[in-house]
């Protein structure tokens, strides 16, 4: 079948993925879909406008026109200050939405898969006979009943789990998770540094935004967390490779629903153990069952990475082999997966 893809973002392989400045949450999965797609003998094309420095080999690209398809994937952008508005700099979110408004004319299945919570009741309206979907395990519910799909992922690990760390660490951008991020990493950074153990944290947190506060009083309450740069995707991995343990900090938005984000993969390729906050849905079994790795507030980050530190790296090996066991309970993050789900979904639209 001809795969109608509408995505803002990269289809690079790892080694070669070293675009810094820009957000992509789909990432660290999107090629391993498309080839799972090609392996079958399916053609994806893209529609938004190419970002990669080059085509990927198989891959047909009309950021444009409406060329033939059978079936509609949209990974869903929102408006930002940056796609929107009376001179909008970027075209992710109107070029999404015509893709939208002529394919759902034509009636062919759609696909919109909402990984950020951000559709809102009126734009799910808007497109009535598409299928909704998002990455949580109890998928949202708006005007309609939606489908979980998680992230597309291997979990092949790159690295074996080092010998020795002192960072605590955290690698994603600052977006709409200050709370979390105040509880999770600045309260327990001053107890930290006194065991040894540095708080650090990579992203555009020390970049001047309109949508947020400004890097100096990020800086005055965080005077025991280094802030480093944003990491080029094929950097990530070894980052948090060298570190104890992280947590997973998510918007408060996700926690509701437990929206397994690319955070997770990540942690478990890099073999770190990861620390799961308990207000997460479905905290338990992703924390694991008996609770090693849930936190409740940044005391427990304190003390629960200090007790990782003292393990050796086969002992956080097995914590990282246990996460991982515990988070494909709930969900299936295989690429065959969500190719069957797409094939099954045009059988049942043809028949």
């Amino acid at each position: 079948m001809r795969v109608l893809y509408s995505f803002w973002g990269f289809i690079t392989p790892l080694e070669e993925n070293s675009m810094v400045n820009t957000p992509d949450g789909e990432r660290g999965n999107r090629v391993d879909f498309v080839n799972e797609l090609m392996k079958r003998g399916h053609t994806p094309i893209q529609l938004q406008k190419m970002r990669d420095d080059k085509q990927y080999p198989g891959v047909e690209y009309d950021d444009s026109g409406f060329p033939d398809g059978d079936l509609l994937y949209v990974e869903w952008r929102w408006p930002t200050w940056k796609n929107s508005g009376s001179n909008p700099q970027e075209s992710d979110y109107s070029r999404q939405c015509e893709v939208l408004d002529y394919y759902h004319e034509q009636g062919i299945p759609i696909i919109i898969h909402d990984g950020d919570l951000k559709m809102t009741p009126e734009e799910e309206l808007r497109w009535p006979n598409a299928i909704l979907a998002d990455a949580c395990v109890s998928p949202q519910h708006q005007t309609r009943k939606r489908i979980t799909i998680p992230w597309c992922n291997y979990m092949k690990r790159y690295f074996d789990p080092v010998e020795y760390s002192y960072n605590y660490t955290y690698v994603g951008n600052n977006y709409e998770r200050e709370d979390p991020f105040q509880e999770y990493y600045i309260n327990p950074s001053k107890k930290l540094r006194t065991l040894g153990i540095q708080t650090s944290i990579y992203g555009n947190w020390l970049q001047k935004s309109p949508e947020r506060k400004d890097p100096k009083l990020l800086l005055a309450q965080s005077p025991h967390v280094a802030f480093g740069p944003r990491l080029a995707y094929k950097d990530i991995f070894k980052v948090l490779n060298e570190s104890i343990t992280v947590t997973h900090i998510t918007k408060p938005a996700y926690t509701p629903y437990g929206n397994i984000t690319g955070r997770f993969f990540e942690a478990i390729k890099s073999n770190v153990p990861a620390l799961v906050p308990i207000e997460f849905q479905h905290a338990v079994p992703v924390g694991l069952s008996d609770e090693s790795l849930l936190v409740r507030n940044g005391d427990d980050v304190v003390h629960k990475t200090k007790w990782i530190a003292s393990l050796n790296a086969k002992e956080r090996k097995a914590l990282v082999d246990a996460q991982e066991e515990a988070l494909r309970t709930v969900i299936d993050p295989r690429p065959e997966w969500r190719a069957d789900l797409l094939e099954d979904v045009l059988s049942r639209h043809s028949s």
